[in-house]
């Protein structure tokens, strides 16, 4: 397996992760469209919420059916909060005032030699290097603390990029497609991976691998999520341990919450239960979503040592 990993080529795997991400980007519509849908249904949203972490322990972009990303773009929130502090670090820069006519270390000006000549081989150095951190860093502490996921990682990424392209350029770009490469990596030692080749150059870019699932429930596995039981909760006094703060930089207001539902979620391997979690949703509107300030998802993470 070490040697399997030695011949993995990274520049490929870094253009592969490059159009993964616009092709997220392309599809976006389609992805909105369908989360509108769900939306309708707080049961559906539950379920959802769960599946995305449960299947390849992707915690990151479950938070599309939470209040994350009620009232702006997923992406942007985590711009304007996290990767902008980042990129604009030197410069007089806040989520309230925004980038305009600031100079950040996404300028043209900050990128080196090795930066400007990179074909893809030190990006996808850069993607392999953080992968530990990252998995360390899931492993530790789930995706229920996004914050500290978000800080941790990002800062762990600028000095990890200075020592591998010794330059201090940082873009959006750069960030996203380390994060979410990443994110895909983590996936996939869950399910296993099977042996592929780039269809134009014959270059293998995946070698089969037995995941952590696989073996706990078999090489063909099958994990199936159901929502065992509903609860209408009283909405005064969930409005009470609301942080309303928190609240606002989502862009959502306690006032405009109508019903509240908690939801047991239960996942299963074939027939047997395997773990099991309590989702809060909120209604805001004529849509759900899934409250991820009082949603624990830690049991949805390791339930495959049990």
């Amino acid at each position: 397996m070490a040697k399997n990993q030695k011949e993995f080529n990274t520049k490929l795997y870094a253009v592969i992760a490059f159009f993964a991400v616009l092709a997220a980007l392309l599809t976006i519509s389609v992805t909105t469209f369908k989360s509108k849908y769900t939306a309708f249904h707080p049961e559906e949203v539950a379920k959802t919420y769960v599946d995305t972490i449960v299947q390849t322990g992707d915690g990151y972009n479950a938070y599309k059916n939470t209040i994350v990303s009620k009232s702006s773009k997923y992406g942007d929130y985590i711009r304007k909060y996290y990767m902008y502090p980042v990129i604009y670090r030197d410069a007089d820069y806040s989520a309230e005032k925004g980038t305009d006519g600031l100079k950040g270390y996404n300028d043209e000006a900050f990128k080196g030699e090795k930066t400007l000549n990179d074909d893809g081989s030190l990006q996808g150095k850069l993607i392999e290097t953080m992968y530990p951190f990252y998995e360390r860093l899931i492993t530790q502490n789930g995706w229920d603390d996004y914050d500290l996921v978000f800080k941790s990682y990002f800062e762990e990424l600028v000095k990890v990029r200075k020592v591998i392209f010794g330059d201090d350029y940082i873009s959006d770009e750069v960030m996203f497609t380390a994060l979410e490469a990443n994110v895909k990596t983590y996936g996939e030692t869950l399910t296993g991976t099977e042996d592929k080749f780039d269809e134009n150059t014959g270059i293998q870019t995946s070698f089969k691998s037995t995941g952590k699932y696989q073996t706990a429930y078999g090489e063909d596995y099958k994990l199936s999520v159901k929502v065992n039981s509903e609860t209408a909760l009283d909405v005064a006094l969930y409005k009470e341990n609301c942080n309303e703060a928190l609240f606002e930089t989502y862009g959502v207001s306690i006032d405009d919450i109508s019903e509240v539902k908690e939801f047991e979620v239960q996942v299963f391997s074939n027939e047997a239960l395997v773990a099991a979690t309590d989702v809060l949703a909120v209604k805001i509107g004529m849509s759900w979503y899934v409250d991820n300030t009082q949603t624990t998802t830690d049991g949805l993470y390791g339930f495959y040592n049990n």
